[in-house]
């Protein structure tokens, strides 16, 4: 990570020192732009394949824990069932003695236990609630080094663990979490991890994603592990660099063109503003075609008309040409575009081209 961030800081400075009275601009981009634009790509690669390692391995530690542990022995399920409360079909375990006391704060640094199926407890819930609970440190530690957003594991008996704490008051929308995209999201035929399509965080958090891993033990699915990222997170600081090039915005979005990010601080709140509104993220960068086309019930495109049709024009010749990193005129600029590994998703940079050449 370090050498690709270094490697990206030197092609940066290459743009940033061009020559005001450069050459006449010219629809081939020199080697370094290109460049420029897949180092970028990445740098967030790096950071989303990090997210993905980081719950594969939480995957493999609960199956290691569930594994070792044993039915649940009397006296321990006395303890359990004697903190918990019911809210919506919701049970929340509670630890009366832990760091945190019987009813943290959200986002307190504990580890939360939910059972998504009311008071109907099986001997099979309480083992995997035990191997839950004896993981809340690799949780934790999990955060700790990608502090990017909620750490979690669903099992598919309706049990749940989710790190920092998540109060049973919004716990509640989760009911239930094996018929949610972030369960879903897993790539079960393949035993690989999936990345759900960016969404709206409600609770304010902006642009998320989700990676989850299933969790298998031969051919039974044991558990699914999911990390959340907030979009402004991840890429904040790889837009800022790139915004810092003379005359060049940059913008990040799916392969269907959802608007994910975008360097413009202006264009980037006008778009939280209409997906608030929406309370979904709504806003793509397409031409009015591609939004037809699609079909969508709720998709607007963004306020800026002239990144639409960048946005529009790279989904087309990513159809069309395959071909990775890519470069095109469009009017006096020169858009530059890269695919994300991770998640398919399209990084573009659109620059003037007296500043590319």
């Amino acid at each position: 990570m370090r050498f690709a961030t270094a490697a990206f800081g030197i092609i940066l400075a290459c743009c940033l020192l061009c020559p005001a009275n450069a050459p006449a601009a010219s629809s081939t981009p020199p080697k370094y732009a290109l460049a420029l634009a897949a180092s970028a790509a990445g740098r967030l690669d790096d950071a989303l394949l990090a997210v993905e390692q980081s719950a594969k391995s939480l995957g493999a530690a609960y199956k290691e824990l569930y594994r070792a542990t044993p039915t649940m022995v009397p006296e321990a399920r006395s303890r359990l069932l004697q903190s918990y409360a019911v809210k919506d079909g919701t049970v929340a375990f509670r630890d009366l003695q832990g760091p945190c006391g019987p009813d943290p704060a959200a986002k307190a640094p504990c580890q939360s236990l939910y059972f998504y199926d009311g008071e109907n407890f099986s001997d099979n819930l309480f083992r995997e609630l035990a191997a839950l609970d004896s993981l809340a440190p690799a949780m934790a530690a999990a955060y700790g080094a990608l502090p990017y957003s909620w750490v979690y594991l669903t099992t598919p008996d309706q049990g749940f663990a989710i790190y920092p704490n998540l109060p049973l008051v919004e716990a509640v929308n989760n009911y239930k979490p094996t018929d949610k995209d972030f369960y879903t999201a897993a790539d079960f035929a393949a035993k690989a991890c999936g990345w759900q399509s960016p969404y709206l965080d409600l609770a304010g958090d902006g642009m998320m994603v989700t990676v989850s891993c299933p969790v298998y033990d031969g051919e039974t699915v044991l558990a699914v592990s999911s990390r959340d990222v907030t979009i402004s997170q991840l890429s904040g600081r790889v837009m800022a660099d790139l915004a810092a090039i003379p005359g060049a915005r940059a913008f990040l979005m799916n392969r269907r063109g959802k608007a994910i990010a975008v360097s413009d601080p202006r264009l980037a709140a006008a778009i939280d503003a209409i997906n608030a509104k929406a309370e979904e993220a709504v806003v793509y960068f397409r031409a009015d075609r591609g939004l037809a086309a699609m079909g969508l019930d709720k998709a607007e495109d963004s306020p800026d008309d002239a990144l639409n049709a960048i946005g529009e024009a790279v989904i087309e010749r990513a159809e069309t040409e395959k071909k990775w990193p890519m470069a095109f005129v469009s009017g006096k600029d020169m858009v530059l575009a890269a695919r994300l590994r991770a998640t398919g998703w399209h990084l573009v940079l659109v620059m003037p081209q007296k500043a590319v050449n």
